[in-house]
């Protein structure tokens, strides 16, 4: 995705998988939801919608969240942001012709056909969250971030790594 793509817009993104690190890139977005540069736009995950927005709220690690979660049909008001709720095993399945970017954050996109998912059901650009040999590149921020220029599948390396 390029800058002008963007420009004078929030980066609309999605999250593919709600466990621990879908939540984590939640989390920041609703303590950083004043500066405007991201919008979180739709979360995909196995689980009911009820699981995943008790789970966010309140969190084993991170303790209880500040912001105001509610629920409504196929929707999770965060702060009052509807953000889109599926919950879909297949990505390619869900429409995200509105998303630029999906963190794919469920730690399956080992095939071809899973990590492209994001890209099949409409998003411009995919950030996996780990290590997978399916990405164009494996950035590691502050080593190599610059080689994710131009690239539809990127991998954030492994948590070690990072």
């Amino acid at each position: 995705m390029r800058k002008e793509e963007t420009m004078g817009r929030p980066i609309r993104f999605a999250i593919n998988g709600f466990g621990r690190i879908g939540r984590a890139v939640a989390r920041q977005w609703v303590e950083r939801q004043a500066d405007g540069r991201f919008d979180l736009v739709a979360i995909n995950d196995i689980a009911p919608l009820e699981t995943c927005a008790y789970l966010l709220e309140f969190d084993s690690v991170y303790g209880p969240m500040s912001g105001c979660i509610e629920i409504r049909p196929d929707r999770l008001l965060v702060d009052g942001h509807a953000v889109r709720y599926s919950q879909s095993p297949d990505l390619a399945a869900v429409d995200l012709s509105d998303v630029d970017v999906v963190f794919e954050c469920t730690g399956k996109a080992v095939t071809p056909q899973f990590a492209t998912a994001g890209l099949r059901a409409g998003a411009q650009r995919v950030l996996i969250s780990g290590p997978s040999e399916c990405a164009d590149v494996t950035v590691v921020l502050g080593a190599n971030d610059h080689v994710s220029r131009g690239q539809s599948i990127v991998s954030n390396a492994s948590c070690t790594t990072n």
